[in-house]
């Protein structure tokens, strides 16, 4: 739910994305901004579930279709919901038919879920091949990539004091991370409350108030001037979940 007030204050600076990918629970979100949901639209769908229920598959596509369109293609902006194709653990974008099913494979994590196959695939996590899917959103096309990273493993390393500019941040972050970061313009990294993860309204809060934190801090150290208007390069955003990855 960081995403969304990363997105809320995205919005405010009249930052519209024109390309969007997501992974994991990232996915959720960057179909919800797909469909033209504003942040107080992600905010209502957020408050009107609990969250643990979406951890089975069964329960998260109903959810997904009563509150997204049924395909792809009834989406307003171009989007791609990243899975990981097993055995080889092969990031995939999933950009065409049904967006309920792409999401449930964006969103089936390690242990707690079995795969999701699709179209002669058999689909896990995407943030097990790519935690933040930046160069998937390039390749859609984005020049300016914003990247909403609220992985737990690099949310738990810049915790402890090593940052992926760190002497030692290779032996650390996995390769797919670091090449991700290659294509991000503009990194923001909400810090996630422990609490956060609690499900409920009071959740839901910390989770926006924590991007909503990083997200003007990003934009202020991106233009120090405060100078974030409508007139400012166009950046194109991508989400992801660390369930994404974004897993909120």
């Amino acid at each position: 739910m960081a995403h969304i007030g990363v997105y809320k204050v995205l919005t405010e600076a009249g930052i519209r994305p024109s390309f969007l990918t997501g992974t994991s629970a990232g996915s959720i979100i960057g179909a919800g901004i797909a469909a033209g949901m504003s942040w107080q639209d992600l905010t209502e769908m957020a408050r009107g579930v609990f969250w643990p229920k979406l951890l089975h598959g069964g329960n998260l596509e109903r959810f997904c279709a009563r509150h997204l369109p049924r395909h792809f293609s009834d989406l307003q902006i171009p989007f791609a919901a990243i899975a990981t194709a097993l055995p080889d653990k092969r990031a995939i974008a999933i950009t065409t038919g049904p967006l309920a099913s792409a999401i449930s494979a964006s969103c089936a994590m390690r242990v707690i879920r079995g795969p999701v196959h699709r179209e002669g695939h058999v689909l896990k996590d995407g943030g097990i091949a790519r935690a933040l899917p930046a160069d998937f959103c390039r390749h859609l096309g984005a020049e300016f990539v914003i990247g909403s990273d609220v992985w737990e493993v690099s949310s738990l390393l810049r915790g402890i004091g090593v940052d992926p500019a760190h002497p030692q941040a290779r032996r650390f972050y996995p390769t797919q991370y670091h090449v991700s970061l290659l294509h991000t313009d503009l990194l923001i990294h909400p810090q996630v409350p422990l609490a956060g993860y609690w499900p409920g309204e009071a959740g839901i809060e910390r989770m926006v108030a924590a991007g909503v934190q990083a997200a003007r801090q990003a934009l202020e150290h991106y233009m120090p001037e405060g100078n974030v208007s409508a007139g400012s390069p166009a950046p194109h955003s991508e989400a992801r979940s660390s369930g994404y990855t974004a897993r909120v």
